[in-house]
């Protein structure tokens, strides 16, 4: 096979994967210089194409995402039916809920004011904060992402409510599991909110003022998913009434936020540009060769991919919980 490799990996992993498959060509590019005859000369692509360029061809047998979203490539039209589409779902879970730990405890122990009052000399113990530490948490979306924060906050011997689409089993590390259309229920018990969604239109602007406002004057909001889950207009006015103890955001509706937006002047919010996954992480990288591994392996013996995107609604056709 001809294998058409975008994805931002490095050297070690690239030579892993061709290793495991001497017999296949393969023709490295990037999202940004990949050309339109490289499309049409291979098999399979790893990693993310442009848009711009002509995908709706039935030579591709398959496109690996190296994304966990996948809204853009479903759309009717952009692949053809005899493409096979896969995500990355799974390869950024150790970032990620690192990422989300790390926003908590930001918050929770006022490490932002601790950081500013540095810059000053300034010794000046607060008076206020928070604990993790056995308190009820709301995961909202239980894939990959939301389990592995969830085996984490264990380590702090927290209460963990998952909230997901489909009614199924409770798997280890959720103490109680619910669907999203009982979010109204558990929202009012969280000490923690923390959203791993993906980017869906049941997911936009699911939080928005009603559902900010059910939870509690001093809980915590963590997006780790998608900004398009929370209306940002309705976050400002519900910080503005005093509503939350703080919010940390690596993901927003409009990115880059505009350096005058107000949520960069609010002192309960955290902000990180959209940095807690991706393949600065080696965690990543080596998560998404193995996963590459094994789709080519699939795809060779016509058997299922891992992470096959279900082009109804957007998401993965299984969901693995390990």
């Amino acid at each position: 096979m001809n294998i058409l490799m975008l994805a931002p990996l490095q050297k070690e992993q690239f030579q892993m994967i061709e290793e495991t498959f001497l017999e296949d060509h393969f023709i490295y590019s990037t999202t940004k210089d990949v050309t339109q005859d490289m499309i049409d000369n291979c098999d399979v692509i790893i990693g993310n194409p442009p848009l711009s360029l002509h995908l709706n061809q039935s030579h591709i047998q398959a496109i690996l995402l190296n994304s966990a979203g996948s809204d853009e490539y479903v759309q009717e039209g952009v692949l053809s039916s005899e493409t096979l589409l896969a995500n990355a779902s799974g390869t950024y879970g150790c970032a990620i809920a690192e990422h989300a730990l790390g926003m908590i405890l930001t918050i929770n122990k006022n490490f932002k004011t601790y950081i500013l009052n540095m810059k000053e000399g300034l010794w000046k113990p607060e008076q206020t904060g928070l604990e993790l530490y056995r308190k009820t948490v709301v995961i909202v979306g239980l894939g990959d992402l939301g389990y592995t924060i969830a085996k984490r906050l264990k380590a702090f011997e927290c209460y963990n409510i998952g909230v997901k689409r489909r009614v199924s089993a409770c798997p280890p590390c959720i103490d109680e599991l619910y669907v999203t259309e009982d979010l109204d229920k558990v929202l009012p018990r969280a000490d923690f909110v923390v959203l791993a969604l993906p980017q869906s239109p049941q997911t936009y602007h699911l939080f928005d003022e009603r559902k900010l406002q059910l939870m509690k004057k001093d809980a915590v909001l963590i997006n780790v998913g998608r900004g398009s889950a929370i209306d940002t207009e309705a976050l400002v006015k519900v910080l503005k009434s005093g509503h939350l103890y703080g919010v940390g955001l690596d993901v927003l509706e409009e990115e880059p936020l505009p350096s005058h937006h107000i949520l960069w002047q609010m002192g309960n919010v955290l902000i990180t540009p959209h940095a807690s996954g991706g393949y600065v992480w080696e965690s990543a990288r080596t998560a998404f060769a193995n996963l590459v591994i094994r789709n080519l392996h699939h795809l060779k013996a016509h058997e299922e991919l891992e992470n096959l995107v279900d082009f109804q609604t957007g998401y993965r056709k299984k969901t693995i919980i390990l």
